[in-house]
């Protein structure tokens, strides 16, 4: 039973940061006009691989409020879909990066 619970919160993690992810690129959208290197030269493209940048404010922060309140499942979701986020950002990052 308490395995079930854990997949459950490790689920229920992995939710909450793709929500917040959303959140966050729908402000950056929505801030682009307001941002002065988004605001030029169609740059706001640039926003949807910055958010691996972005989520160090809002994920680690979270991982250790998990911690503190030892909803170990939770944590273990976040810090799953944080990792994710990171590698797919880092391969966006690669194929803008390098010349073809």
């Amino acid at each position: 039973m308490v395995r079930r619970n854990e997949i459950l919160g490790i689920v229920l993690g992995i939710i909450i940061l793709v929500l917040i992810h959303g959140l966050t690129l729908t402000a950056l959208v929505f801030l682009s006009s307001y941002l002065p290197f988004f605001n030029r030269n169609y740059n706001f493209f640039f926003i949807p691989a910055s958010i691996g940048l972005w989520q160090i404010v809002y994920a680690i922060p979270l991982i250790f409020l998990m911690k503190i309140k030892q909803q170990w499942g939770l944590m273990k979701g976040v810090i799953i879909c944080a990792v994710l986020t990171a590698l797919l950002n880092g391969g966006c990052w690669i194929l803008l990066v390098v010349p073809r």
